[in-house]
């Protein structure tokens, strides 16, 4: 057969021994030709038959083919007549419901080669970006026979525009094809709407949009032969709220904190009722969602899907066992515990749980949130102590901890007034020690305005409060004093004149905590914060180069705090902006 003729697309194509197939897209001209010394249809036959994919959505790997065996092998060419390295290759079943048979990928010379699938009516599909794609008409190959296809690509982009009902554009959509047994790189609509979708195979069916808040969308293609690259327009319509449920690791309701869209634009974050129930903004819809519990673990993250109802079931909690002991090893009778610090997923905050009780120098603590624990022992007589870093596992208990009381170290000096006169009756105590136990260490001054405050913690940052009614409180921060130590300190109150009621050396601002982050809660006007451009709100993230995750506010508020004239390092994120905020802030005097 020396002529082209062209198939009618409901005929097969009977590929015997040596037979060569040029085929462009669908229904486009195909020529058949005889090869130069192949075997003839006499030859001995020696089948390799390939093994069919049992799913839709499987790409199998070519079958390895023996020098000689019977195979399928042939090329890929662009337009222009020039092979395409890197195409993928699929071998399908003839007529939809469309199932991979092989899969391979062309080579450096645009071949490739197959397993000869046997006496199988089938189609062979290839597409290359930005080459573009092709499938054949319907091929059947004879048994024993080795035959040689080439397939020519054409541009086969699926493009469009993406509205809401009111014919506005929608940025940040996400385009993908259905209908294709293999996984197609998808794409997302740019701020005018817009969308491209390359060389799509001609197996696909439909285009699935997919947007937060709204109701995603199916636009059919339709059959391509004879507009290979359609141009569709997709209107998605507002979606309702999403609705949802969470459960214990038993199955019963249970308030918790729900997230979804975690740390992306559309982040959300809601509380759940007594009875479990939530309810998440439209955006939410194409995210997914987690439940977060302060005494169990999070549940799995879960897509949150239009008009289904989202079930969040958390897991179990884990524990911490451990003991508290004075420095020769004893335990010690009576303690309280509580979490001074914790760094978990998701935002997850056990910062403010309340402190709790032990006697007889053990403690068990359990029901608590995977992750990493700083737990605060403290005792009559001593300084509240931390203990290292502890690791939690959703539904085991943490053993062997050990927190050693060691006694604390001693303050002593003078409290004088602005004209070095003695100041008695002045009460001095500790702030911020301790984000979870309060510090029972304080004094009182003499006559002579003499002070002794012994308890004073051995490790860590502590700030020395000064009080007396008539007079401005004094807060003297970065002091540090050693087990069984003495620290000299004296201290110069001022009169409160009508004006400020406290003073201290420090940044100027105020620390909370947000969604497990440490977040400015306040910054003064006028005051160091203020003029290096923080704003109530923003996240601290670090603190001269240490991250905050895990942080103690009681920590971050000591490191902020200092001597004016020193310096401090600080890294923020303003919640209206996605890039951070590196300052140096010098520390001033703070009286408000």
């Amino acid at each position: 057969m020396t002529g082209p003729w062209r198939v009618p697309r409901s005929r097969a194509i009977l590929l015997g021994a040596g037979a060569a197939v040029v085929l462009a897209a669908p229904g486009a001209l195909l020529v058949v030709r005889g090869l130069a010394g192949a075997r003839g249809a006499g030859a001995p036959s020696v089948v390799t038959t390939a093994t069919a994919a049992t799913e839709s959505t499987a790409r199998p790997s070519a079958s390895v083919v023996d020098e000689g065996a019977p195979a399928l092998r042939g090329r890929i060419l662009d337009a222009t007549g020039e092979p395409v390295p890197g195409a993928a290759v699929h071998l399908i079943t003839a007529a939809p419901p469309w199932r991979v048979l092989l899969a391979t990928t062309s080579d450096a010379a645009g071949s490739f080669t197959v397993a000869h699938p046997g006496a199988l009516r089938l189609r062979v599909d290839a597409d290359r970006d930005p080459q573009g794609a092709v499938r054949s008409a319907e091929l059947r190959c004879a048994e024993g026979a080795t035959a040689t296809v080439t397939l020519v690509l054409s541009p086969a982009a699926i493009r469009g525009v993406v509205v809401d009902a009111s014919e506005r554009p929608i940025a940040g959509a996400t385009l993908s094809v259905e209908g294709v047994p293999w996984a197609v790189p998808g794409a997302s609509s740019d701020a005018s709407g817009a969308f491209q979708l390359r060389a799509v195979p001609f197996e696909a069916s439909a285009v699935v949009a997919v947007a937060s808040g709204y109701r995603t969308s199916r636009v059919a293609v339709g059959p391509r032969e004879d507009a290979p690259e359609p141009r569709l327009r997709v209107q998605l319509q507002a979606a309702p709220p999403a609705e949802g449920d969470v459960l214990d690791p038993d199955g019963k309701p249970v308030r918790a904190r729900v997230v979804a869209c975690e740390g992306g634009a559309a982040e959300a974050r809601v509380s759940s009722e007594e009875d479990g129930t939530f309810r998440l903004p439209p955006s939410a819809i194409g995210c997914r969602a987690i439940a977060l519990h302060d005494e169990l673990g999070p549940s799995e993250a879960t897509p949150v899907l239009e008009g289904k109802r989202t079930v969040l079931r958390l897991r179990a909690g884990g524990g911490i066992e451990g003991v508290v002991v004075d420095v020769r090893g004893a335990a010690v009778p009576a303690f309280s515990v509580g979490v001074e610090s914790y760094a978990g997923a998701h935002g997850q905050s056990a910062r403010g749980m309340p402190s709790r009780s032990f006697q007889g120098g053990a403690f068990q603590w359990s029901g608590l949130a995977p992750g990493s624990y700083v737990l605060t022992a403290g005792a009559d007589g001593s300084p509240p102590t931390r203990s290292t870093a502890v690791d939690v596992q959703a539904g085991a208990v943490t053993r062997g901890v050990r927190i050693v009381l060691a006694p604390g170290g001693t303050v002593a000096g003078h409290v004088y007034d602005d004209r070095r006169s003695p100041v008695a009756g002045v009460r001095l105590a500790l702030d911020g020690t301790s984000a979870t136990l309060e510090s029972a260490a304080s004094a009182i001054t003499d006559d002579a305005g003499a002070y002794r405050l012994e308890g004073a913690a051995p490790a860590g940052l502590f700030t020395l409060v000064a009080q007396k009614p008539g007079y401005r409180a004094r807060y003297l921060s970065g002091l540090r004093v050693a087990s069984g130590a003495t620290l000299p300190q004296d201290l110069v109150l001022t009169p409160i004149d009508g004006g400020a009621g406290f003073e201290l050396g420090g940044i100027g601002a105020g620390l909370s905590v947000r969604d497990g982050a440490i977040v400015l809660a306040s910054v003064f006007p006028g005051d160091p914060a203020d003029r290096a451009g923080l704003r109530p709100g923003d996240r601290v993230a670090s603190i001269d180069g240490d991250d905050t995750a895990g942080m103690s506010i009681a920590d971050a508020l000591q490191r902020l705090r200092g001597e004016p004239g020193t310096s401090v390092g600080v890294t923020v994120h303003h919640e209206d902006a996605t890039d951070a905020l590196d300052v140096v802030i010098v520390r001033a005097r703070i009286a408000h």
